[in-house]
């Protein structure tokens, strides 16, 4: 009789442990992605997913699915996406550098320090200047030291901005992310500073990289403050499972293991 009762109490004991699982996903559960299409990890312009959605959505619903949870993806202007992720009704979004105000609004993976963990940023992009084809890099640049008359567009309220000031650089603030290159274009500034990831195949053919790069700048999932006071283990969780996702799916976004900090990458000044 033992024996013929030990199969059910195994199936009775992984349906307990899967129900438990499940009963520990946030519900509902939130998660924000820019309209603005970053091919190849976001495709797609508007509210609509395209298909396929590119590796940044493949990657969020892998890691759901090996939490055992659902959630609902949405996609929202810029500013919305922060606005909503800070007063709750968004529970994660993706993708952001880290500022200042950023800290301050949102919940980021922490090391032990204090400071954002970038031991499990799951991207890392390559933050670089660009300017416009034909026009010569200016041939003191060492990936740090500008010209004080050389102005530099960076997208308002951005780690870019961060970074630029850090640097003493000459800074035009740009209020739209789509505006950013049409303004370089227009002569508004002399350079853009962006990250390599953002550009489409168009834009590599009319502007220019200049090398060496400025930096390896990490991006995170951030979270609301209320998902992280109400699902603490939860959230760390789907922070790892996150980047091991993106390193699997999209290695050069991830440049090295996660729990690890990739050589060069950026990291905030105190």
């Amino acid at each position: 009789m033992l024996r013929l009762l030990l199969p059910v109490l195994v199936l009775s004991l992984c349906w307990f442990a899967t129900q438990a699982r499940a009963l520990d996903c946030p519900q509902p559960l939130r998660i924000g992605f820019n309209d603005v299409a970053s091919p190849p990890g976001l495709m797609g312009q508007g509210t609509a997913f395209a298909d396929p959605p590119g590796w940044e959505v493949a990657a969020v619903r892998e890691s759901l699915k090996r939490l055992g949870c659902t959630a609902e993806l949405v996609r929202l202007p810029n500013r919305r996406l922060t606005a909503s992720l800070a007063q709750g009704s968004l529970d994660l979004a993706l993708l952001y550098g880290i500022t200042p105000e950023r800290l301050r609004t949102l919940r980021f993976p922490m090391d032990a320090q204090g400071r954002p963990d970038l031991a499990w940023a799951p991207v890392f992009g390559h933050l670089a200047l660009f300017g416009r084809a034909g026009e010569p890099v200016h041939p003191g640049w060492d990936g740090r030291r500008l010209p004080a008359e050389l102005h530099v567009g960076v997208l308002a309220g951005s780690v870019q901005e961060t970074v630029a000031r850090e640097r003493g650089w000459t800074v035009e603030p740009v209020s739209g992310l789509d505006s950013e290159f049409a303004m370089l274009q227009a002569r508004r500034y002399d350079l853009l500073l962006t990250t390599r990831e953002v550009l489409t195949t168009e834009q590599r053919a009319g502007f220019v990289e200049w090398t060496p790069g400025v930096a390896k700048l990490p991006y995170l999932a951030p979270a609301s403050p209320q998902l992280v006071s109400r699902h603490p283990a939860w959230t760390q969780g789907f922070w790892r499972e996150f980047c091991h996702a993106v390193r699997r799916l999209e290695p050069e976004a991830r440049p090295a293991e996660c729990g690890t900090v990739p050589a060069t990458a950026w990291r905030r000044g105190p």
